[in-house]
């Protein structure tokens, strides 16, 4: 068979649409070559018996039916009823001067037997409901039959063609107890206006009760080109038409939503649902493509949003057809069927209805490759369902495909197993367990899903018994196979049971926690052999799907807690933060500093008594401590003596112990690294939380907070803390000046400022307040400031308010210290010593702000754009004009001033200690170069005169005394021999005496 476009029914037998089958050999004489065709099949093994329905007879001279697509539409009005096949592309004729073709389409309907009987008038209706004599501007091509059905009453089909593809549905109705052929009522939509052209109305069709009104009809009909995103529009037959009552639109532009319906009620509210396809439907981010809506009624409505939106896989085709396929498990709700005939090699979804609609995931999926021996192809392209083939009262599903097969799925018996699972005794003490001591006991029976109560066949359950599971250990084992899981069958038609004794595996140390089983039963299937004949389904039945297959109980032991054998613990802790050796940090507030490595949080845990409240061992006692995310965990230190294990990932978990006692204390110290903190950090704060088996029903979380105030770590150094130069040359007035060369020596002082760890950022900005001697204490200028530099991540200057700066705008002549020896000899000429006379030295001078001795400018700079370090370059010129003017005697001008590190933030958590550096310059005038004094002329000529008066006045006292006249001869002689006894040299003139 040539099935392309499949659609399949059932009736008393299986119904198959093959609409492009080839022609019946009685037509090969009109030259008619395919036609398509309806087969029937009976429910057999075999797959070759399958007959043809004869539909068409021999055609007029005004029809065609090659290539009619007849089966493209295959309904039944089932129990007992008849059949309706169609084929939309078969054409009438216009015979004239020109010949006209008018694909109109053409249905049929036959008996219960699938034989014509002229009698009928439901069959000997020719059905033609659109006026071929006008062209599709009305329903020339109106393309009658693309789906179709019937009701008990009415015959309807879908013409998407009319009215230029507005479409339409029309219907034909007849009165089942009136003999009179002409007894039928036509209704259709007609003509809805000029804004529905092309949105295919009619594409797909059904009609049901309980949708809009519980005892009246409602048409249902898809218009997947409806604005472009398809619609489904819900109408009430009146006289001669139907009335659009709602319409449900479609959400995405060529998802085709409405090109397939089914409506059954999922909820068992007495009402029908819908249920839409959209098999073009894509999402390409999230892989899917097509998509199933339901809309769940609402006592007699629909919501425009689906309930319920189901998607397939992309490219799956997901949707192309669904079908209500009733109530496959027999649970009371109906169901539906979904198929993807594109997804591999075709899927078929299951969804099963319940109280609650319906879930995301579907109860069942079968693939068309797990079935025959080579597997389908498109295997979901066509769907029916909802009718018991086999007679074992369950309804089966046919599923079409368009490699020239069809499948029926036959649904199996489905079984509602009840179970009795119990454990004795429900205490055990395990020193009086030496052998066998506690008994499970399993109890199993069964019943139809569909209620018939004549069904005995043996079934065999396979049932697993898990004793104290997910343990490392377990406490007890199974006495038969010395395990602590027993697997087992046990076949029954009737109520059985099965009985299985434990052991207690000594010695037990865990005591508090209840022993736990649990029972997993499933069916132990047999597979199906290969047979001659349709197998009866009631030896392959299955659980049902809605109730749970495990089930569970427990024992406890014996404790040492009370009669009552409950333990209730009083577990209380206190926490708090230390420093690395142990001191609390006080009021819980730390001075934080990039030297502070490690902090710790001391915990105390107790389990006394108090206040008429008992505290009992408190069982598999655990401490659960957060880590803050600005501390990591290090460690912990645990008093000796006490088994206390800690682990730590995502949280800090430690076993205090199983149990920890009544009376108990014990301490821990958990160990931080400060790798985390940062200046951001205003508070640390851990969560402590206590846990126990035992009954205690205060075991809240704790906090615990550590509040920081962070300390930046600084160094603040200059390169050279005492400067030395000089002054010397000539005065050059202020309005003189040009450059800075013009003032005097240069001068540069270098500070460095280091931050380690991590940089301030917008938290705060280092500032750098200078004390700067600018003026000597009469107002002259002292040092004058040239410029600030300042170099962190970038360069950049200091520019004080107030035009601090180069107050003159003077040249930058020299950014150096350092100076030429020709601007040495130029601007500051030595003196000729040969020609003056130098004043003598005097005492040493100090010029410094606190002694009032010289005039300070305070100003600050800041380190923008400082990271981790920063080098502050002050320049300025000592004002040569005024130590000569004020200071040429003398002997040493000591100049001081300083800077202060200080920390501007606005986050009173962020603190620095001010770093203050003093800075002095020692200035003495160039060695050999003091001022001269030159002596006035005046003062020459009355020296020189005084001096002759003077010279004058004392040889005029020696001649009068005698000092001028010539010794006698005889003292002369007198004279020499004193001399000569005290062996005294003569002088020369003495010789020259002597000599005469």
């Amino acid at each position: 068979m040539k099935i392309k476009g499949l659609h399949c029914a059932f009736h008393f037998r299986l119904l198959v649409g093959a609409p492009q089958e080839k022609a019946q050999p009685n037509l090969s004489k009109f030259n008619i070559n395919e036609t398509g065709a309806v087969y029937y099949c009976p429910v057999t093994i075999e797959q070759d018996d399958c007959k043809r329905m004869d539909l068409i007879s021999a055609p007029q001279s005004t029809e065609m039916v090659e290539g009619m697509w007849l089966g493209v539409t295959v309904a039944s009005q089932r129990n007992g009823g008849r059949v309706l096949a169609c084929g939309h592309r078969y054409v009438k004729k216009l015979l004239g001067a020109e010949e006209q073709q008018r694909m109109v389409g053409k249905c049929y309907v036959r008996g219960n037997d699938l034989t014509y009987d002229p009698n009928d008038y439901w069959q000997s209706d020719t059905y033609e409901l659109c006026d071929f004599n006008y062209d599709q501007n009305l329903e020339g091509m109106c393309n009658m039959g693309i789906s179709g059905g019937m009701t008990e009453k009415d015959v309807y089909f879908g013409t998407p063609g009319s009215f230029v593809w507005q479409g339409t549905v029309h219907m034909k109705s007849r009165d089942t107890i009136s003999d009179f052929a002409g007894d039928a009522n036509e209704r259709s939509f007609g003509m809805l206006g000029e804004d529905r052209l092309n949105i295919y109305i009619g594409y797909s069709v059904l009609e049901d009760m309980k949708l809009l009104d519980r005892s009246e009809y409602t048409v249902v009909t898809g218009a997947p080109r409806d604005n472009f995103k398809g619609s489904v529009i819900l109408a009430e037959k009146q006289d001669l038409v139907l009335n659009p009552l709602m319409t449900i639109p479609g959400e995405q532009i060529g998802s085709y939503f409405g090109s397939c319906l089914a409506v059954t009620d999922l909820n068992n509210d007495d009402w029908n649902d819908l249920i839409v396809g959209a098999p073009f439907y894509f999402d390409r981010y999230k892989e899917e493509g097509g998509a199933v809506y339901i809309f769940m009624n609402e006592n007699g409505s629909f919501q425009d949003k689906a309930s319920v939106v189901l998607k397939g896989k992309k490219g799956s085709g997901f949707g192309f057809a669904v079908a209500a396929v009733g109530d496959v498990n027999q649970d009371g709700f109906q169901d539906f069927a979904v198929g993807a005939p594109f997804q591999d090699s075709g899927k078929v979804f299951i969804w099963m209805g319940s109280k609650n609609g319906i879930s995301k995931e579907p109860s069942q999926v079968i693939e068309g490759k797990s079935l025959g021996p080579s597997g389908f192809q498109t295997f979901g392209y066509s769907l029916n369902g909802g009718m018991d083939m086999d007679g074992n009262d369950y309804p089966d599903i046919l599923v079409g495909s368009m490699d020239d097969r069809i499948a029926l799925l036959r649904s199996r018996p489905v079984i509602h197993l009840s179970k009795n699972f119990t454990v004795e005794p429900k205490i055990v003490i395990p020193s009086q367990c030496v052998n066998s001591c506690i008994k499970v006991k399993v109890c199993f029976s069964y019943t139809l899903s569909n209620g018939n109560k004549a069904f005995k066949k043996d079934i065999t359950v396979k049932f697993t018994v898990d004793a104290d599971q997910n343990r490392r250990g377990a406490r007890v084992h199974f006495l038969d196979n010395k395990q602590s899981t027993f697997t087992g069958l046990l076949s029954f038609s009737a109520p059985a049971c099965q009985e299985l004794e434990l052991g207690v595996n000594g010695p037990v140390m865990d005591k508090l926690q209840p022993i736990v089983f649990t029972l997993n039963v499933s069916l132990n299937e047999q597979k199906a052999a290969a047979q001659q004949t349709l197998q009866n389904l009631d030896a392959f039945p299955v659980l049902s799907g809605q109730q749970t297959q495990t089930d569970k109980t427990e024992i406890n032991f014996h404790k040492e807690c009370g009669d009552d054998n409950r333990c209730s613990s009083n577990l209380q802790l206190k926490a708090m933060f230390a420093e690395e050796n142990y001191n609390p940090f006080p009021s819980q507030t730390m001075e934080f500093n990039s030297n502070i490595k490690k902090l710790v949080m001391m915990v105390d845990v107790t389990n006394m008594p108090d206040e008429g409240r008992q505290a009992e061992d408190a069982h598999q006692a655990e401490l659960n401590i957060t880590i803050p995310p600005t501390l990591k965990y290090s460690g912990v230190r645990t008093p000796p003596g006490f088994d206390i294990k800690c682990s730590a990932n995502d949280t800090i978990i430690c076993h205090l112990g199983n149990p920890f006692k009544s009376k108990q204390k014990t301490s821990l110290k958990i160990i931080f690294e400060t790798s985390g903190i940062t200046l951001y950090t205003e508070q640390i704060e851990s969560q402590l939380q206590l846990s126990t088996i035992s009954e205690q029903k205060d075991l809240y979380p704790v906090p615990v907070t550590l509040n920081v105030k962070n300390t930046v770590l600084t160094t603040f150094t200059l390169e050279k803390p005492v400067i030395d130069s000089s002054f010397s040359g000539s005065v050059i007035g202020e309005s003189a000046m040009n450059s800075t060369s013009d003032v005097g020596s240069p001068l540069e002082f270098v500070f460095r400022v280091k931050v380690p760890g991590e940089p301030l950022g917008n938290l705060g900005t280092m500032m750098i307040d200078f004390e700067w001697p600018f003026a000597v204490s009469n107002g002259k200028w002292l040092l004058y400031l040239t410029e600030i530099v300042i170099k962190g991540a970038t360069e950049s200057r200091c520019v004080p308010p107030g035009k601090i700066v180069n107050h003159l705008n003077l040249t930058l002549s020299d950014r150096g210290t350092k100076r030429s020896k020709r601007e040495a000899g130029s601007a500051y000429p030595h003196a000729e010593a040969s020609l003056k006379l130098l004043a003598p030295r005097k005492v040493p001078h100090l010029l410094e702000c606190s002694k009032q001795t010289a005039h300070c400018l305070t100003f600050s700079c800041p380190l923008h754009n400082m990271s981790n370090q920063a080098e502050v370059r002050v320049r300025s010129r000592v004002w040569n004009g005024t130590l000569l003017e004020d200071y040429a005697n003398a002997l040493r001008v000591e100049v001081k001033g300083k800077a202060t590190l200080r920390l501007q933030a606005d986050k009173p958590t962020i603190k620095m200690d001010n770093h203050t550096r003093e800075f002095s310059v020692n200035i003495d005038p160039v060695l050999g170069e003091e001022m001269p004094y030159e002596v006035p002329l005046w003062i020459i000529i009355v020296a020189a005169v005084a001096g002759i008066l003077l010279l004058g006045i004392i040889s005029l006292i020696l001649w009068k005394c005698g000092f001028f006249r010539r010794a006698s001869r005889r003292e002369m002689y007198e004279a020499k021999s004193q001399k000569a006894e005290i062996k005294i040299q003569p002088s020369e003139t003495e010789r020259l005496t002597e000599e005469n």
